[in-house]
């Protein structure tokens, strides 16, 4: 089953910001005419950024199987065992994780990782979770 990733407003706007910035520092080099080494580091910063933003927007779900839980989220992928996990719980954690809005889900794992995802039906995907594995504790 396909749990479909959130993507919170301010995922956007962070987007429109950096990009904004990125094409006005350009902009304001090219004018100066000063295209020296930082403009290039600034660009492929920027770059970088991007590459982690961006893909998300098209790829961020997580589905679960027979026997695991398979997270993607942009260019990242990540399984866990559906064995392993333990515990389930609704968090608002502001670290880095598999989601893009603080409305998040820890899955805490035997293997003592901890991953945090952004669903838009959270309800369903623990449901879904306590069918394939009724150990897990789903904490509110």
């Amino acid at each position: 089953m396909i749990f479909k990733g959130k993507i919170a407003t301010w995922w956007y706007i962070v987007i429109a910001v950096l990009n904004g910035v990125a094409i006005a520092s350009l902009i304001y080099q090219i004018w100066s005419g000063n295209l020296s080494l930082a403009f290039i580091l600034n660009l492929a910063v920027f770059l970088l950024f991007d590459l982690y933003f961006v893909p998300v927007l098209f790829k961020n779900e997580v589905t679960v199987t027979k026997k695991l839980v398979t997270i993607k989220f942009g260019l990242l992928t990540k399984e866990i065992p559906i064995q392993d996990i333990r515990c389930v719980k609704k968090m608002k954690v502001y670290s880095a994780s598999f989601a893009a809005s603080f409305e998040r889900i820890g899955i805490e794992s035997y293997s003592l990782t901890d991953v945090y995802v952004s669903l838009e039906d959270n309800e369903a995907f623990v449901k879904e979770l306590m069918r394939k594995n009724r150990k897990i504790k789903y904490l509110i």
